[in-house]
């Protein structure tokens, strides 16, 4: 699990929008670290907190409007620089910024003051955040993704034995 452990960082009013992502995550073979499904009834949460960070390989925060540095966020902004100091290139800190807000994000009213020393990304689409989010991450951490027969970072699929395609999916 080491290696593909990805801990979503969220305000609770943004947790459907950040299950989306989860579950991309999950298709594409990582592993994220949702709080209310990460942790049974009866975690105490910052011990929980700790332990998702810790198994992780990088941490999203995901900034909206809602998104506020106080309380439990707080909390995982420092376990997230913690590990960082650990475990170093190993661990990513990414910062998206999403959604809509009063006026243009501004990195000092919006990014908390402990992430703003990381680059942080405003995506225009979801599909946009997640690419985002994969290219961010540790190189350790998408190796089992990796094909080692690629072409300029694009995987080459050998053609297995009765998979070809029929001439109406070749015309597609």
């Amino acid at each position: 699990m080491e290696g593909k452990r990805i801990f979503l960082s969220h305000k609770g009013l943004d947790k459907e929008m950040v299950r989306e992502y989860k579950e991309v995550l999950e298709e594409l073979g990582y592993v994220p670290w949702l709080d209310d499904e990460a942790m049974p009834a009866g975690t105490r949460l910052e011990r929980g907190l700790l332990e998702g960070m810790q198994e992780s390989c990088a941490v999203v925060f995901f900034v909206t409007a809602d998104f506020k540095d106080a309380g439990f966020l707080e909390t995982e902004i420092d376990y997230a620089l913690t590990e960082k100091r650990k475990k170093g290139d190993e661990f990513a800190v990414i910062t998206l910024v999403l959604g809509e807000f009063e006026e243009e994000p501004d990195v000092e009213s919006v990014v908390p003051a402990l992430l703003r020393p990381y680059v942080w990304k405003q995506p225009t689409s979801q599909f946009h955040g997640l690419r985002e989010i994969l290219r961010a991450l540790p190189k350790k951490a998408s190796d089992h993704l990796a094909n080692p027969r690629s072409i300029g970072g694009n995987p080459v699929v050998a053609e297995e034995e009765g998979s070809r395609l029929s001439e109406d999916g070749k015309s597609i």
